[in-house]
């Protein structure tokens, strides 16, 4: 049985099945304020990203969510600020993004429906989980979307020994006959997530991802939340992370604490009826993607990978098989939830 598993038990982890897991974070999440249900679909989003073999961003979260300072602030619903046929400006009442960002790509939902495009942009939130998890729901819709996501200093600018953008992902998504095709990434070398998980446990990077607060390169990710994280891919990484930055600027990142560097989100989805038949669009895709996967393969490669290919596979096994959860963190949500 352990052969077939898709990851292996160790003894710093603990097996939990998708029930189990989603049942103890909404228990840690109540203890932190959060209603039953707002605390049901944060758990169930944190526990999708590890059953994507996302695990600093799954149960870890909570102990970050624990941390955060705007839990001892005031909370409102999220509201429509501005509007038109095809675009929305909401306000995240201070929400927490895995619950604001869920309303906001309803929004966009309901606007492409009725106008075929819809621009949203979402301010006054923080902590957005990942980015994925709302673009899929767009893409099983039948829409193509565009996210940009704007965040507090984490990234050191090239050339500079101190940090002031967000790790800034972007994403795109793209109906297809079966699962979406869902592009992910940040524009940091490595996510603040995982910075912030390994620093819990004490552990480094292996290799250079960011200097220490003497602007000094390092890989220990306790130096790495003193100093800072450097874009991905030199000044390529840098640009797209300022133009990130930017958008969430439009979106009203500002609005939060009068800060040009914090948390905005803007995401752009688009009916692709628009500029041709959906179907022919999405039989074209596909004839694309075959033709990509059909290609002569280096020495040593068994498959060319699609994006997001891996992780719809691989969730489908671990809803089966369960997922590992660091036994430090296990513990800190039961010490929680007691």
């Amino acid at each position: 049985m352990t052969e077939n598993l898709l990851d292996s038990d160790n003894d710093d982890c603990v097996r939990m099945s998708v029930a189990e897991a989603r049942a103890l974070g909404e228990k840690a999440l109540g203890t932190l304020g959060f209603s039953p249900d707002d605390a049901a679909a944060i758990a169930a989003h944190l526990v999708d990203a590890s059953t994507w073999g996302y695990e600093f961003a799954g149960l870890p979260r909570i102990l970050v969510i624990a941390n955060r300072p705007e839990l001892k602030k005031p909370v409102t619903p999220v509201t429509v600020v501005k509007e038109t046929a095809v675009s929305a400006l909401l306000d995240g009442g201070n929400q927490v993004g895995y619950l604001s960002l869920n309303r906001a790509t309803d929004i966009a939902i309901e606007k492409v429906r009725t106008a075929g495009v819809a621009v949203v942009g979402l301010r006054n939130s923080w902590f957005a989980g990942r980015n994925a998890y709302y673009l899929e729901k767009v893409a099983r819709a039948g829409y193509a979307a565009v996210y940009f996501g704007s965040s507090t200093p984490t990234v050191v600018p090239q050339g500079s020994v101190q940090k002031a953008l967000g790790t800034n992902p972007m994403a795109i998504a793209l109906p297809s006959n079966d699962n979406p095709f869902i592009f992910d990434m940040g524009t940091a070398s490595v996510m603040s997530g995982e910075v912030l998980m390994k620093a819990f446990l004490g552990e480094r990077f292996s290799h250079i991802v960011g200097v220490d607060k003497d602007g000094n390169p390092t890989s220990d990710a306790r130096e790495l939340l003193e100093g800072g994280v450097l874009p991905f891919g030199g000044h390529k990484g840098y640009g797209l992370s300022l133009a990130v930055q930017a958008l969430g600027l439009m979106a009203g990142s500002r609005m939060r604490n009068g800060e040009v560097c914090d948390f905005g989100y803007l995401l752009i989805a688009f009916d692709p009826g628009l500029l041709m038949p959906a179907a022919q669009f999405i039989s074209e895709f596909q004839e694309l993607l075959e033709k990509i996967r059909g290609l002569p393969r280096q020495k040593g490669v068994s498959e060319i990978r699609i994006p997001s290919e891996r992780g719809f596979r691989e969730r489908e096994i671990r809803r089966k098989q369960g997922i590992l959860v660091n036994k430090r963190v296990v513990e800190r949500l039961r010490e929680m939830c007691e």
